[in-house]
């Protein structure tokens, strides 16, 4: 083990020559880190002193310059509170002069000054009348400049109502026709600048005055507006109704129409010409569109004491009332425009409701009287009150459609209006038809005709359904239940098809009269002439319309049930012919078929006369008495004939050559009175006087 002793002497030895090279080095390395520490301790001292005298350095700055500051801050707030101050007095002393300098322009007629003048004086006005009331209500000047403001107010509103009068002339007649002929799609905002109701300038004035009158609370205006549009309505509805009727008066009687669409309109421009040089044309116009509506030719329907007319349908009346009903959709819509231009927004629709209101209950209260007017007449049986009717029932059923649109904003009161005239008419109509129907089976005898032509109930009954294809879509609502087994909730039946049941029935009941009524007559050839031009009739008229078109989809065999009516009457026609042909028939008599002609018996001779001259007699009464038989249609009647000669001259052929050589009579030229030539001319000459 190693002792103390000699470690230490262990460590006194001479150390190598590198390893002391090693030590100077490090120690070398100390004592520069040494100096560096030195000198670091120096430089954060200076730096300490340094950053302890900035310190105080800023506190003393602090302390100089923060009372300066605080001086100038309140130095500059009370520059701001003078200046505030100086401007509260003159927005105060502005107020106080405020009725001074305005009331020059305010007693004056607005638009002497201009409406855009006035209407600051006016602001300047209610903005003195504020500040006084919110600060000093008990004021004089208050009273003044309130005193002036209500004045200023009742200028404006008398300007307003001033100025609407000098444009609530009702329009011109020409005007309301124009509007009339104009499609419902070209009804839009440039409608309103063609007929210039109010000119554009007046409008903008108008507007102005009416904006600022209701943004300050002043909203009886709204209702002197709607007054006065009201009765330029109801006056421009007169004038036309006047003017239609006066054109109806001098030319209604010369002019011909034809049924056709309830919508008067054809495609025109939109600007409206009414220069004095159409003045004549427009006139023509208007009694064109009066009889475009009516259902027929104008008539002398109108006949007999005051009370019965008053309850009379008249076309004339349907027409101008088609026309007015036209014309206040076109003259609503045209206010409806204006409205928007010079009434606020949110008062538009109250304000049209106004203006429409009158207008709209005048309208209704007349077709509702016109429907009792058509249920009178019907129950009369008067079948043009039925097509008058209709008329009016297919424009009302397009109107109402127009109407709903136009009126989509406004209480349901007023848009269910037209509606309820709609289910009226409708009521009415169905009635009707149900009377006509019930007309064709009733009971009551019509004269029968004498000659067997075709009888007035068929000609009437088929004129009647006629006219019923043209309201097919009109009819469509109403004859639904004639369609068996159809659910019209779920699938709506084809209009047509509806039609076509309807008129299926009129023509089976038709069909039960006709043979009801000819049973009258004493005489069986007739009946079967009577019901063979009837039945001919009816199917030719079918034929010759879409009426067989029509009838088809609900009786798939109506043309072969028809042609069959009439091959039955001709065979029973035919009938009538047995008698003549017996006289020609000699298989029937032995005698005769085996006449020994150089021989010839008493018997035989009488035979032969007795035949002849039944054969005359017989000829000649039947040319006696169907020659007044009629059968209007040339074609049936060229056919029965045809028939007739296919019938008879071959048998009169072979007859005469066989005895007309014979002598059976010293005088046989008493006997043979006509040859076959003669007897075509003969059956020539039947239905010859009433043809």
């Amino acid at each position: 083990m190693v002792t103390s002793k000699e470690a230490t002497a262990e460590m006194e030895k001479p150390l190598d020559v590198s390893t002391a090279k090693l030590l100077d080095k490090e120690m070398g390395q100390l004592n520069s880190l040494k100096d560096v520490l030195s000198r670091s301790v120096q430089v954060a001292s200076s730096v300490e002193t340094i950053l302890v005298s900035f310190d105080h350095r800023l506190a003393r700055l602090e302390m100089t310059i923060l009372p300066v500051y605080r001086q100038t801050g309140n130095l500059q707030r009370r520059q701001q509170n003078t200046e505030k101050t100086l401007q509260a007095l003159d927005y105060v002393i502005a107020f106080y002069s405020v009725a001074g300098e305005v009331e020059g322009v305010v007693r004056e007629r607005p638009n002497s000054i201009g409406i855009g003048s006035y209407l600051q004086a006016m602001d300047k006005l209610k903005a003195a009348c504020k500040f006084f009331q919110d600060n000093n209500p008990q004021s004089s000047e208050l009273e003044n400049v309130k005193s002036l403001f209500e004045h200023g107010c009742q200028q404006l509103s008398i300007e307003f109502r001033d100025e609407l009068k000098k444009y609530q002339k009702p329009l011109s007649p020409h005007i309301t026709l124009e509007l009339i002929e104009l499609d419902e799609s070209e009804m839009n905002e440039e409608l309103l600048s063609s007929i210039d109701l109010i000119p554009v300038s007046i409008r903008e004035d108008l507007k102005s005055i009416a904006f600022w009158l209701d943004k300050n609370g002043t909203t009886d205006r709204l209702t002197v507006y709607a007054k006065q549009r009201s009765y330029v309505l109801l006056e421009s509805l007169k004038a036309l109704k006047v003017f239609q009727k006066s054109s109806s008066g001098e030319r209604g009687a010369t002019l011909n129409h034809s049924l056709n669409s309830p919508a008067l309109s054809r495609s025109r421009g939109i600007k409206l010409d009414v220069s004095r040089i159409r003045t004549a044309k427009i006139s023509q116009k208007a009694t064109r569109a009066l009889l475009r509506a009516m259902p027929v030719q104008p008539s002398s329907r109108r006949q007999g004491t005051p009370h019965q007319i008053e309850d009379t349908l008249d076309e004339h009346d349907v027409a101008v009332y088609i026309n007015q009903v036209t014309a206040l959709h076109r003259l609503s819509f045209c206010e409806l425009l204006l409205a928007h231009q010079l009434v606020p927004q949110d008062k538009v629709t109250r304000t049209f409701e106004l203006i429409i209101k009158d207008a709209i209950n005048d309208l209704v209260g007349e077709g509702e009287h016109m429907a009792s007017q058509a249920h009178k007449s019907v129950s009369k049986g008067d079948i043009q009150a039925v097509l008058s009717l209709l008329t009016l029932l297919r424009h009302m059923t397009v109107m109402n459609r127009q109407f709903e649109t136009l009126l989509f904003s406004c209480q349901p009161s007023i848009k269910a209006q037209f509606a309820a005239i709609v289910n009226t008419l409708q009521d009415t109509t169905g009635n009707a038809l149900d009377a006509f129907v019930n007309s064709l089976r009733s009971e009551g005898e019509r004269a029968l005709p004498k000659d067997g032509t075709v009888h007035e109930l068929t000609s009437n009954a088929l004129v009647f359904v006629e006219h019923l294809l043209d309201f097919a879509s009109t009819l469509a609502p109403i004859l639904q239940k004639e369609v068996p087994n159809v659910d019209t909730m779920k699938s709506p039946p084809n209009a047509k098809l509806c039609l076509g049941f309807y008129i299926k029935r009129v023509l089976s009941y038709l069909g039960f009269a006709l043979v009801h009524r000819s049973s009258a007559y004493s005489d069986p050839t007739l009946c079967a002439i009577f019901r063979l031009n009837n039945y001919n009739y009816i199917f030719k008229s079918l034929q010759n319309s879409d009426l067989l078109t029509v009838v088809t989809l609900a009786e798939h065999d109506c043309a072969k049930m028809y042609r069959e009516l009439i091959l039955e009457q001709k065979e029973i026609y035919s009938e009538s012919l047995k008698k003549l042909l017996s006289y020609l028939n000699t298989s029937d008599d032995a005698s005769l078929s085996s006449l020994n002609e150089s021989k010839l018996k008493d018997k035989e001779r009488h035979l032969i006369k007795e035949r002849f001259s039944g054969f005359n007699k017989e000829i000649e009464e039947m040319q006696r008495v169907q020659r007044g038989y009629s059968i209007p249609d040339l074609e049936l009647r060229e056919s029965i004939k045809r028939d007739n000669k296919e019938q008879i001259l071959p048998k009169y052929q072979a007859f005469y050559d066989k005895f007309s050589q014979i002598q059976f009579s010293k005088t046989s030229g008493k006997y043979i009175k006509y040859t076959p030539v003669d007897v075509s001319y003969k059956l020539d000459e039947f239905f010859d006087v009433a043809a």
